[in-house]
């Protein structure tokens, strides 16, 4: 699987990518061994180069059981908020993105980024998490 969003982009790129905010749901399989590695320094550097895309991390956790469905092995969620969809498939082509992109292709075995707009309206907030196995990985 072509880890690069590019592979698939201008296919399913809509016309209209200034609908409001859009949140992408990342699901990631990792590669065997130390991946994390890769995939936090990644994560530090997406985060960091491409901030003019309005990128913003809400959650990312372990998945565990799963209750019903069947949509595959995976081993991560991410959530990843955008202020348009023209910010999130303008980062995915921008020179920065692209210079980082190794880092993801050298830890995942396979991801899904799937987009998604409010469907009813809605208030968010900050939420403070403590702890997590991630975090003191982010903070080196």
């Amino acid at each position: 699987m072509d880890i690069n969003p590019l592979a698939t982009l201008d296919a399913v790129q809509p016309h209209d990518l200034d609908t409001g905010p859009v949140v992408v749901l990342n699901l990631l399989k990792f590669k065997p061994g130390d991946a994390l590695t890769p995939y936090l320094e990644y994560i530090r550097q997406v985060t960091a180069q491409c901030a003019d895309s309005g990128i913003e991390l809400i959650y990312a956790g372990q998945l565990k059981e799963q209750i019903q469905g069947d949509i595959g092995d995976w081993d991560v969620v991410l959530v990843v908020r955008y202020p348009s969809r023209r910010h999130c498939y303008e980062m995915f082509r921008s020179e920065k993105y692209q210079a980082l992109n190794y880092l993801a292709e050298q830890a995942l075995e396979k991801r899904v980024l799937w987009p998604s707009e409010p469907l009813l309206p809605y208030k968010t907030r900050t939420i403070e998490f403590e702890g997590g196995a991630w975090l003191p990985l982010l903070a080196t």
